[in-house]
Parts: C-alpha cells; sequence; structure tokens
C-alpha cells in the first residue's frame, strides 16, 4: 500500500509539473499598431515584447483592413530573451501564408510590416542596450568581428532557444547616426557569455531559431522593393548572428542550428518560403544552419529581379558564412519536401558572391537544388561576374550539386547561369581534409576559362585553379597539371566511352567516378555539362579496361544520339560502396539496414528479380529504413552518395561520331 501511495503521489505531482507548465505559456495579442498607445484595453507590439516569458505566443489582431505598418519606437524592442517563443504575423486577419511551389509566384498575404524606414532600432551593443550608437559597452567577439558599436536590429534575439518568426515583413533604413555607417539589420540572433560559468551554461542558447514565410525589403502592399528610408541601400544585413566570448577568452560561443526557411520535415514546407531582397542578405557565424526554400534578389512573382543598381558599393553579398560548418543551403535530399527546398537566387551585380565563406572552418557544406542567374522558370538573367562560393580554405569540404545516393538525385542539380566562376580558393595548401565535389548540375554559360585554368578555379591564374587537385591527383605525365583533366579517345562511339584521367597518388580518394554529360551548347560556351546523362565507376565490373586511369564503358543504355555534343568530369571520392545487413519483414512492412559508406542518407531499392529493374523504396536515415512491400519476394541493394572527394575540371568537347 505504501508503494502504491508512493506511486500516486508521484503522478499527482507529475501531472502537477505538467499543470503549471502548460499554464504559464500565452498567446498576447497586439491589438494596435501605434507603438505609443498604452492606454487600457490596448496592447501594442513594444507591451506584448515586455510581456514574453518561455512558451509565449505572440499573435496580431489590429481591426482595419489593409496591411498595417508597426514603426519601431525610439531606441527599437526590448531584447527577446525567452526560450521556445513564436511571433505569427499570419494570424492576422486577412493574412496567408504562400502556398505555391517555390518555382511559382509567391502568394504570401502579409499585413504585417516592421517598420524602420524611421532608422529606429535596438543597438546590439550589451545585454540591457548600449546607451547610444557611440556607447563602446559592448558584448560579442569584438577582436573577432562580432557584435560591435553601432550594430542596431529591428527584432533582437539574444539568448533564447527555438525563437520561430513568421509571416512578417520587415523594412529598414539607412541609419546615419550608425558611426560605421550602415543599415538596420531586421533580424538579429545574439548569445553571451560575460564569465566562464556562462561559457557552459549558455554553451547552447539562442539556437534553434526559425524566420520562416517573411519577407524583407519588400513592401507587401505593392509587391516591390522600398526605397524610401532615405539612402539608396537596399538592406544592410536582413539577418545576422555572429559568435561572443568572454573577454580574452579562446572559446566563442555561437547561435548554432538556425533556419532560414523550409525546416527539415516541415509539415507545410511552402507556408514557410521567404522573399529576401538586400545588398547584403544574410551573415551568419556558427554551425548547423539551413537555408531552404528562399527567394533572393528577386521579386515575389519570382520573374523580376529586384533592382539592385542602387546598392552601396555595387556589388552584393547573398549569404555570407564564418566559422561554419554543416549548412544546407537548398535540398537536403532526404527523400522528404525535396521540391520545397531550393532557392531561387537572382542575377547579382558586379563583383557579387553568391556564398562568401570569411573566415574560420568551413566543413560539411551542401549546395543543392538551387537555381542562380535565374528566375522560377528556368530563364537567365543573363551574364553577370558573381563568384558562386568565394574563399574557400585549405580544410573545406563542400558538395555542389548531387551525391548520387539514389534519393531525389534529379532535385539535387544546381542550375546555373552565366556565371563568371565557381569557386575561389584561398592561398592555403591542400590537405586530405579538404574535397569539393562538383557533380551532376546544369552549367549554361557559366565560366569563362582557357586551358589551364579549369571552371572550378578562380578565372584568373592556372596554379590558383589547379593546386586543389595536385595533392590527390598523379600530375607527372606529359603535360603535366594539365593531366587532370580527363580526355576522351577518338575511339569513343555513341555506345562505348573510352578515354582517360589523372591517377589518384593514393588514400583516401582513390575511386574514379565518371560522369557524362551533354554539353552546354551556347555558342563560344567553355567545356561544361547541361545535362547529367550517366555515372560509371572506373575499375568496377563495367569498366573493360584494367589500367587505374583509363577506362572504356558501354553507353548504350544511355541512348546518345550521333552529332551529340559530350563532356565529362571525374570525381577522386574516398566513398564506398554500402552494403545491406540485417534485413527483416513483418507481413507488408520490411525494415532494412545499411552499413559502409558515409551517409547519411541511402537510397534503398527493389526489384521482383535478381536481374530486374531497381526502383527506390525508401529513404534510409540514420542506417535503416521501413517501408511497405507488398511483393512476395523481393531483392534490395543500396546506394550510398558518391560526392565526397575531389571534381576534376571538365574535359574538352567531343562530338558522338
Amino acid at each position: 500500500m505504501k508503494q502504491i501511495t508512493k506511486y500516486l503521489h508521484l503522478l499527482l505531482a507529475c501531472a502537477s509539473l505538467i499543470l503549471t507548465a502548460s499554464t504559464h505559456a500565452k498567446t498576447i495579442v497586439v491589438n494596435t499598431a501605434n507603438n505609443t498607445d498604452f492606454s487600457a484595453g490596448k496592447t501594442n507590439l513594444v507591451t506584448a515584447i515586455n510581456a514574453l516569458k518561455d512558451g509565449d505566443t505572440i499573435n496580431f489582431n489590429i481591426p482595419g483592413g489593409g496591411v498595417k505598418y508597426i514603426t519601431t519606437p525610439a531606441g527599437g524592442y526590448s531584447f527577446i530573451t525567452n526560450n521556445n517563443v513564436t511571433i505569427g504575423g499570419y494570424s492576422q486577419p486577412g493574412a496567408l501564408a504562400n502556398t505555391h511551389g517555390i518555382h511559382e509566384a509567391n502568394n504570401a498575404q502579409i499585413k504585417i510590416v516592421l517598420d524602420s524606414r524611421n532608422g529606429a532600432g535596438r543597438p546590439m551593443g550589451g545585454p540591457n542596450g548600449a546607451a547610444s550608437l557611440t556607447d563602446t559597452t559592448t558584448w560579442g567577439e569584438v577582436t573577432d568581428g562580432g557584435w560591435g558599436v553601432g550594430e542596431v536590429a529591428i527584432l533582437p534575439l539574444y539568448r533564447g532557444t527555438n525563437i520561430h518568426i513568421e509571416g512578417l515583413a520587415f523594412l529598414s533604413a539607412y541609419d546615419s547616426s550608425e558611426p560605421t555607417g550602415g543599415t538596420i539589420k531586421c533580424v538579429c540572433i545574439a548569445t553571451d557569455v560575460t564569465s566562464a560559468l556562462d561559457m557552459a551554461t549558455f554553451a547552447g542558447s539562442a539556437s534553434g531559431w526559425h524566420i520562416s514565410g517573411c519577407w524583407f525589403g519588400v513592401d507587401p502592399a505593392t509587391g516591390q522593393v522600398d526605397l524610401t528610408g532615405g539612402s539608396p541601400n537596399i538592406g544592410d544585413i536582413d539577418i545576422a548572428t555572429y559568435g561572443c566570448k568572454q573577454a580574452n577568452a579562446s572559446n566563442t560561443v555561437y547561435a548554432v542550428n538556425g533556419i532560414i526557411g523550409v525546416a527539415r520535415n516541415s509539415t507545410n514546407p511552402r507556408a514557410e518560403f521567404n522573399v529576401i531582397v538586400s545588398g547584403y542578405g544574410v551573415d551568419l557565424q556558427g554551425g548547423g544552419h539551413r537555408y531552404s526554400g528562399n527567394f533572393n534578389n528577386i521579386l515575389p512573382d519570382g520573374v523580376t529581379a529586384a533592382d539592385m543598381s542602387l546598392v552601396v558599393g555595387g556589388s552584393e553579398r547573398f549569404i555570407e558564412f564564418g566559422v561554419c560548418n554543416d549548412l544546407v543551403i537548398g535540398t537536403d535530399g532526404d527523400g522528404i519536401n525535396d521540391a520545397d527546398e531550393a532557392n531561387i537566387f537572382g542575377p547579382a551585380q558586379g563583383g557579387g558572391r553568391y556564398l562568401d565563406f570569411y573566415s574560420g572552418t568551413q566543413s560539411n557544406i551542401v549546395m543543392a537544388g538551387n537555381s542562380i542567374n535565374a528566375d522560377i522558370n528556368g530563364r537567365s538573367f543573363g551574364d553577370n561576374l558573381a563568384v558562386i562560393i568565394h574563399t574557400l580554405n585549405n580544410t573545406s569540404s563542400a558538395r555542389f550539386g548531387s551525391d548520387f545516393n539514389g534519393v531525389s538525385d534529379a532535385l539535387e542539380v544546381n542550375t546555373v547561369y552565366g556565371g563568371a566562376r565557381f569557386v575561389d580558393f584561398d592561398n592555403g595548401s591542400p590537405t586530405n581534409t579538404r574535397w569539393l565535389s562538383f557533380r551532376g548540375n546544369s552549367l549554361s554559360n557559366c565560366v569563362s576559362w582557357t586551358l589551364g585554368t579549369p571552371p572550378l578555379g578562380d578565372g584568373q591564374t592556372a596554379a590558383g585553379g589547379l593546386n586543389i587537385f595536385t595533392n590527390f591527383i598523379d600530375v607527372s605525365g606529359p603535360n603535366g597539371t594539365l593531366d587532370i583533366i580527363p580526355v576522351i579517345d577518338a575511339g569513343t562511339t555513341t555506345t562505348i566511352l573510352t578515354g582517360t584521367c589523372g591517377k589518384p597518388l593514393g588514400a583516401p580518394f582513390t575511386r574514379l567516378i565518371v560522369d557524362i554529360y551533354v554539353a552546354d551548347s551556347t555558342s563560344g560556351a567553355p567545356p561544361q555539362g547541361q545535362k547529367w546523362l550517366g555515372s560509371f565507376t572506373d575499375n568496377s565490373a563495367v569498366d573493360s579496361n584494367p589500367t587505374v586511369g583509363a577506362f572504356t564503358f558501354n553507353l548504350a543504355s544511355l541512348a546518345i544520339a550521333h552529332g551529340t555534343q559530350v563532356t565529362i568530369a571525374v570525381t577522386y571520392s574516398s566513398d564506398t560502396q554500402p552494403t545491406i545487413g540485417p534485413i527483416t519483414r513483418a507481413g507488408s512492412h520490411t525494415t532494412v539496414g545499411v552499413r559502409g559508406s558515409t551517409g547519411p542518407v541511402y537510397g534503398i531499392q527493389k526489384s521482383a528479380t535478381v536481374n530486374g529493374s531497381y526502383l527506390l523504396a525508401a529513404a534510409a536515415v540514420g542506417g535503416s529504413a521501413t517501408f511497405t512491400d507488398n511483393n512476395p519476394a523481393s531483392f534490395y541493394r543500396a546506394t550510398g552518395p558518391s560526392a565526397t572527394g575531389q571534381t576534376s575540371p571538365f574535359s574538352a568537347l567531343f562530338t558522338m561520331p
């Protein structure tokens, strides 16, 4: 009886805790756009933010139709320091989230605008707000270029985790009083450490933030870029998060695992698309961030490029990263919502950069499924001088395009038009920890280059483009470093591909994968692939030439027509093919385990016969997959990623006889 009573008391205590936790969370409804109205019965945004507690939600129900412009008060809003908070703009009557796909016009109806065209914002000079824009009492990575004097935000997020901002528009202005010059930042996400204790206590603070369904720099009433802030500058940094550390400490704390756009496994991904128009869109430090389902410097109609001619300096940075790792820009390829995770990047001004990595580590970066310098219909905005990926260092690892693991491979293709060059490398010597995979993409008139300056290089010198490869590939042949450019032999036909490529120097990049493409047909374009046709592995069962670095493959299954121009690329990969096991079955439910390769996602394919046609059955995430299989008997095989490695420059054009 005592034991039963003990359990009963425990259950009652747990129930009391649950009830107490649930009663704390509340919904605060903003019912006036006037941030100076504190009269009875009125709740403005100033009041709502000041009243926030953990778990609370701020909604809007401001009377009257049309778009409501909420002017930022002098000195800005208080820091949002709470956890599990939502600010939901789509709660305003008449507001509707987007329902169209990423390759259609964004049809969101946004009714709440946080308006800082008056130049007001919260100085990010300290956890209580700096006394003024010239206050030198700062926190953050001051010595490393983090938060400093004059950093100003519309919404300042500080230490709080799992904060979700959705369905709002942000308009900002040039702030002439900022000592360093610039504009109001729309959203700033900050963590802070002021002591050794804080290093442990707040190591995970400001993580898990999510910004979705918002428009930046575009007035929802007109669907046009707003430049009425008094200076020719479209935004400074719309979304920013920097590291912070204790003074003179060696460790830095970052706001990690943020989401801009579509969250993984979202139940309504299209509602989470953002429209971001700025000369300097996003600046992120820390790892685990995700940037998916966004229009970038393109109007909500999806076909009109934002007029960026008034950007100060005449060039743009779409996304800038510092001290980053484990990034997803576009489609994650896990088989869930992949078609709705791409980004649409408009044109960049001369000298602009799509992804700019400016400091620290840069590991495990994925950029897949995006349209670059193209509209939602795949139409080019013409040539520009932008760099796709800027300043990878000697420890970088990045995948641009598909991993060819059998899951959403076609959705991982980046479509690129008229870019000057793909990657700028720094001058550091490459190491075996650095790899760059560049597979399956569709390229049209992208790179201006001459022999010895490959498209993956810096567009300036042969050495600048080739040094990443020479540490992994034998370049001692008769043509020196140019031997790394694969060659299609004259004996090639529409059914047989024969050629050579540089031999690997040794581990780890010893698996040679040959990708064949239909070449870009643009007049005067360099050799590059416009459509991926197929892949073959050197010295595999399908290669009839036993010499490493020399290959002969049967192309009959690709049905290439006579006169087709093709080009090839070789990836020196460290991936191994996965193996299956164990397999269990309960009725029609099959569970398949996967071992080997590098993951994290594998494709499980099935067929009714061992030599039959294999089709994707499921995506295995985390080493296993459970799926329905109504076949009385099935054969399974696993496909793993073949992306971890160095992709060599494309070969010269070859016309199939």
